[in-house]
């Protein structure tokens, strides 16, 4: 425990920021605050009309493409110039004459099982009539969309996927870096200046080392060697050195090089080709292991994102599928498009999602109006989103909205600290800001640093409603449900910050969508079960081993097809490591016969060979007998081999040159053995020491409710009066509601900020000015005070000797001091320190604190020889005369200094 001294000195450290505070506010400060710049949001991004006159869709499939293929590529600023009779394309895909015709020909470039493999896909991926500038990837992701949405028929409900069999081929020996830096120094020596950690040392040291004041992960110039060679796990590519991420950060992205970005490459890359020269390729023994095909991420896996959504009322969806670029697709299939352009500080993540570290993703005007202009239409709507808070400490953090300026809004989703904040502009709110603003109990603590499915309706009936991964949080609008046609369609759409860039969110999103009716809960829970991000089936033949030609397999040599296979779903967990989980067994053979099978000790394999870590699968023991296979999601009837997941850690990554290849190894597989060494499992082996953990403070802060009540006990005034502020013009409870989500909600000490601070003193100035204009209230705690004497004539608080100081102190400060903090708890030292530093508040006759305003700032005037204002709250400008209601002030002043220190706030 901190001893009583400890505690003092937190506590007068944060009475000396309440009384600067004070200070400035009282002797013009230095002003300012954020600005709700806007930016310019124009432009015309409207799309040319084209409207259809051929003959109608023949059947329901082509009613089908057209309304979720056809009719949003159809555009002569899209396909449609080129790709219909007399347009020069040979493929008619959008034949602007006959939709049934350009059913016909979208079926040779569309591939509907895999609509990632698509023609037209990656023609347009490769640069191909992008309609938006340089956004390659983001026309790209656009058309998969309209494909899948084709494909799925947006049917409600559960869909079922349709798995194809998949090429054989066999995993490949690979190279590793060695396991330890002291192993790879045995090759080669890397720290010398010429060699990898050498370069890295020299280039980079600057930033990627953990003893840099400029300390940024990973530490890979760190001038410990095990924590430099660490760090490079997954940067390195020895295979092909030109493309190992320390290479491509440099060669391709000019990551801080300046002019030298060429040379530092060439030097990156020969310094990984001479370790790669002495690191042989080792794979897994096939003669003695029994092993699976190999497949690739990306290259094999078929895409399991899109199946099981509800989104029949969907409006705009961003799934951030790109990444690269600045431009985020729209996915929704519904025009106009909100493209969002990405500014400031932000990141494309692995798996899909982008993270905002201060900057954001924002449509246009033009755009975002589909959103006022059908949302007032229906009266109701639901936000949607995948998000991953990145702490709970930041505050007034907008994740999503549709406004104009930080006042001035449709809706807001926000974070403040645990809670999730809504606004939204209705007939029955009290702002343009969507007032008031619903959150979430602080003892709920919604908001988490985990991936959360964050979920707003509104209706006209209930207003509006909050779900957190599929539970309704139980809040009731105060207000109640209303209409939506006074929005603004003026207004642009922000993700992870507002239209100002004054509002930053840190975190990352990995999706969100509006839709245009309210989900209900099953609706909303079928959606969290669904999950998000780039997410995959990989399948992975086993048909050699079950060895029953005709049923597991036909054929033979390149023309073998393969139909048993043990399927995982595999995504991207981070930027470091693969998430598999939940694997199957199907047999895909359109006329399959019985088979039965035992299957033990399943392992990750990656690369040649097996996973160091994750092998989560290797008490797997089960019997495969298809007389039990069910509806599991798929086209076909499997069975669950295990309900569990487990995440491996990424090598070379899933995109490239040489991308990650992953196989399956098994101890047992219809009888064929093989023997694995998992090394020794000693209980001495799984001793670890904890490092780099913080002490926890023994100290803890008031939180928002504690602090109202000390602070309605100490001045006497009541939470709940009905007083009116003639500085504020709020009440105290109105005040507290006010900065509520401003105020401490947990007691944790590290968690207090500036911002905390600043709210504890606006309250302190509220209840001190309902004390201070309430004269019975105030003669009970300052019965010695006389309150029409002015500041300026009355002898004792006149005069500068040590009587005014005494009048002060003991008439108004040694109250303050003795109901804040009780009498006998403090020593004499630790008392005497506050009651000198609210006694100077008052009576400084210094000068130190002249400050002019430069046109932007105050700053200190370099003239001081101008200005003749002590720096005492009891004085006036320039020494003259103050009015009566200084007296009044000059209490309220010191008031709130005592009541928003830290010896109050501190619990």
């Amino acid at each position: 425990m901190k001893n009583k001294q400890t505690i003092i000195g937190s506590a007068q450290s944060l009475l000396l920021l309440a009384l600067a505070a004070m200070l400035a506010a009282c002797s013009g400060g230095s002003g300012g605050g954020g600005s709700d710049r806007e930016n310019d949001l124009s432009g015309d991004l409207s799309e040319p009309e084209f409207v259809y006159s051929g003959p109608s869709p023949s059947s329901s499939k082509i009613q089908n493409f057209k309304i979720n293929f056809y009719d949003q590529l159809v555009k002569n600023n899209r396909c449609g110039s080129c790709h219909t009779p007399g347009g020069g394309a040979p493929t008619h895909f959008v034949n602007q004459d006959d939709v049934n015709l350009a059913w016909q020909a979208a079926n040779t470039v569309v591939n509907l099982a895999d609509p990632a493999k698509s023609k037209v896909v990656q023609r347009v991926a490769n640069g191909h009539n992008c309609w938006i500038p340089g956004g390659d990837a983001t026309c790209a992701v656009t058309i998969q969309a309209y494909i899948e949405r084709w494909a799925a028929g947006l049917a409600e409900g559960v869909t079922s996927v349709t798995l194809l069999p998949r090429t054989y081929y066999a995993p490949a020996p690979s190279q590793r870096l060695p396991d330890t830096y002291a192993d790879a120094a045995a090759l080669l020596p890397l720290s010398d200046s010429a060699e990898l950690m050498g370069l890295l040392r020299s280039y980079c040291a600057g930033c990627h080392s953990d003893t840099s004041a400029q300390a940024q992960s990973p530490f890979f110039a760190s001038a410990d060697n095990d924590i430099a060679y660490d760090a490079l796990s997954g940067r390195i590519n020895l295979s092909s050195p030109s493309e190992s991420r320390i290479v491509v950060r440099v060669a391709q992205e000019r990551h801080n090089c300046g002019s030298n970005c060429g040379t530092i490459a060439t030097e990156f890359t020969d310094a990984i080709s001479r370790l790669a020269a002495l690191v042989p390729a080792v794979g897994i023994n096939l003669a003695t292991t029994q092993i699976s095909a190999a497949q690739g991420l990306v290259r094999d896996g078929i895409v399991a994102s899109t199946g099981g959504r509800v989104e029949g009322s969907l409006l705009a969806k961003w799934e951030f599928r790109e990444g690269e670029g600045i431009t985020v697709a729209d996915t929704s299939g519904v025009d106009p498009a909100i493209v969002l352009t990405a500014s400031g500080d932000h990141t494309w993540m692995s798996g899909w999602g982008m993270r905002f570290d201060g900057g954001r993703a924002q449509g246009a005007v033009e755009t975002s109006t589909k959103l006022s202009g059908q949302l007032s239409l229906t009266g109701e709507y639901t936000i949607e989103t995948w998000v991953v808070p990145f702490n709970v400490s930041q505050e007034d953090a907008w994740i999503v909205a549709y406004s104009g300026s930080n006042t001035s809004r449709n809706f807001m989703l926000s974070q403040s600290l645990y809670n999730y904040n809504l606004a939204v502009r209705s007939s029955v709110g009290s702002g343009n800001g969507g007032e008031p603003i619903l959150s979430t109990l602080g003892a709920q603590e919604a908001a988490q640093a985990a991936l959360q499915h964050v979920v707003t309706t509104y209706t006209p009936l209930e207003g509006r409603k909050l779900y957190v991964n599929g539970v309704d949080m139980g809040l009731t609008d105060p207000v109640g449900g209303g209409q939506l046609n006074n929005w603004n369609a003026g207004f642009a759409l922000t993700i992870g910050n507002s239209v100002g860039g004054n509002r930053p969110w840190q975190g990352a999103v990995r999706m969100a969508a509006v839709h245009d009716r309210a989900l209900t809960q099953a609706q909303i829970a079928a959606n969290y079960a669904v999950g998000v991000g780039q997410k995959y089936y990989m399948l992975f033949s086993i048909a050699e081993h079950i060895n029953d030609p005709g049923n597991c397999n036909v054929g033979s040599g390149a023309s073998r097809v393969d139909y048993c296979y043990i399927v995982f779903e595999v995504s991207e967990y981070d930027n470091a490591s693969y998430l598999f989980a939940r694997p199957v067994f199907i047999n895909l053979n359109p006329s399959p016969s019985a088979l039965s099978f035992n299957l033990q000790g399943l392992r990750l394999g990656i690369n040649g060979q097996l996973a160091l870590v994750g092998q989560s699968f290797s008490n797997l023991n089960v019997t495969v007998d298809s007389s039990t296979f069910s509806d599991v999601g798929f086209s076909q009837p499997a069975q669950v081999l295990s309900e569990q997941g487990t995440i491996i850690a990424k090598e070379f990554g899933p995109n490239g040159p040489d991308p990650d290849v992953f196989f399956l190894a098994f101890e047992n597989i219809n009888g064929n053995t093989s023997v694995f060494d998992d090394g020794s499992d000693d209980a001495a082996s799984y001793a670890f020491t904890a490092t780099g953990i913080d002490d926890v403070s023994d100290i803890i802060v008031r939180t928002f409710d504690q602090i109202n009540q000390s602070f309605a006990s100490i001045t006497g005034v009541s939470s709940a009066s009905a007083a009116v502020s003639a500085v504020t013009g709020k009440t105290v409870s109105e005040t507290f509601t006010a900065l509520k989500e401003q105020l401490p909600s947990v007691n944790s000490f590290q968690a207090y900020m500036s911002s905390h601070q600043m709210a504890v003193t606006q309250l302190a100035a509220a209840y001190c000015d309902a004390l201070v204009q309430d004269a019975g209230l105030r003669a009970s705690l300052f019965p010695g005070f006389d309150f029409s004497g002015n500041v300026s004539t009355h002898p004792q608080m006149s005069d500068e000797t040590i009587i005014g100081e005494t009048y002060w102190g003991g008439n108004i400060v040694d109250p303050l001091i003795d109901k804040s903090m009780n009498t006998g708890l403090l020593s004499a030292g630790a008392r005497t320190g506050i009651y000198d530093r609210v006694v100077t508040l008052i009576t400084d006759i210094n000068d130190n604190h002249p400050y002019v305003f430069d046109g932007s700032n105050y700053v200190p005037d370099p003239d001081m020889s101008k200005h003749n204002k002590k720096d005492g709250l009891r004085y006036c400008l320039n020494n003259a005369p103050c009015p009566d209601a200084k007296t009044a002030e000059v209490v309220k002043g010191a008031c709130t200094a005592v009541l928003a220190s830290g010896a109050l706030t501190i619990h």
